[in-house]
């Protein structure tokens, strides 16, 4: 028989874009599967939508309760799964057609496999293209993640058993939980982590998606998650950060104190020499020059 694939999706008023995260699961052509959504208690349209969608098609079940986050859903919403293969979508994504069916194919025929992902495509509120998202096979080396996170989030499908060997998402971690979630599974079993060559999901960028709102969270988080792996983080990830802050049009109203504040922040993950010379340059005005 076909194994039953699950797919979790954590959900916090995200009306605007759930029916069609959910029509792109739904309406996969692989029937074996089950949708369970875990909302944060949201305050629009969401709760009429699942429900409705719920007495129209018995393969989605929901929950609405508060949490400390999407991490805590997911975890819930896993916890609840039936499936031996699991599959994670965000309310505002959207799956591309036959990916769990390319998925379930590519576990069969590669039993060691514990997990898989593969290409993602950025698109805009309006579902529009953007481009590919910057994935690189797993052949890479770990450190590779030191530059960027090459997985895209949606496209990732694992076995049952990966739970289980890895532990739960970090719930401390509010917005890179995922980041973390692959490197730990990359650090775990280098040797048993596919690849599908085509795109499988759909990332949106909108202006109310997490990576948008809690950009200087992601940073962070980022470099906690990378110095915990690699010893000491990348610069470059907090001067990404700074440099778009300080050429925002509208950012905090004392940008310098913003400035130091979030280096003061990220010292603890990064070498002693980057953050001598990021202390110069914020002295100097270098990190708003443009």
């Amino acid at each position: 028989m076909a194994p039953l694939v699950s797919i979790v999706m954590p959900s916090l008023d995200q009306a605007r874009f759930l029916p069609e995260a959910l029509d792109s699961i739904l309406g996969q052509d692989y029937a074996n599967l089950e949708v369970v959504v875990a909302d944060g208690g949201s305050q629009d349209a969401t709760p009429e939508i699942l429900a409705a969608r719920a007495a129209a098609d018995r393969r989605l079940r929901w929950f609405s309760e508060a949490d400390s986050g999407p991490a805590q859903a997911l975890n819930r919403a896993i916890g609840r799964a039936r499936g031996t293969i699991l599959g994670w979508l965000n309310a505002d994504d959207r799956y591309a057609p036959g990916a769990i069916g390319r998925t379930t194919a590519a576990l069969a025929a590669h039993p060691d496999w514990l997990m898989v992902y593969g290409q993602g495509e950025h698109i805009d509120a309006a579902g529009q293209p953007l481009g590919r998202y910057p994935t690189l096979p797993p052949e890479e080396p770990i450190e590779r993640f030191a530059d960027s996170c090459f997985i895209c989030q949606p496209t990732v499908f694992f076995r049952r058993t990966v739970p289980l060997l890895l532990g739960p998402l970090d719930e401390t971690l509010k917005a890179s939980f995922d980041f973390d979630y692959w490197l730990r599974a990359f650090r775990a079993f280098p040797e048993r982590i596919g690849f599908i060559d085509v795109v499988q999901a759909h990332s949106r960028l909108h202006p109310d998606a997490i990576t948008a709102r809690q950009r200087r969270t992601v940073a962070l988080e980022a470099l906690r998650i990378l110095a915990a792996a690699f010893g000491t983080a990348p610069v470059h990830w907090l001067t990404s950060y700074l440099e778009e802050v300080a050429r925002a049009p509208a950012g905090p109203a004392d940008l310098d104190a913003h400035l130091l504040a979030t280096l003061d922040e990220a010292a603890p993950y990064l070498a002693p020499a980057d953050i001598a010379a990021m202390r110069q340059s914020l002295s100097r005005g270098g990190a708003h020059a443009g």
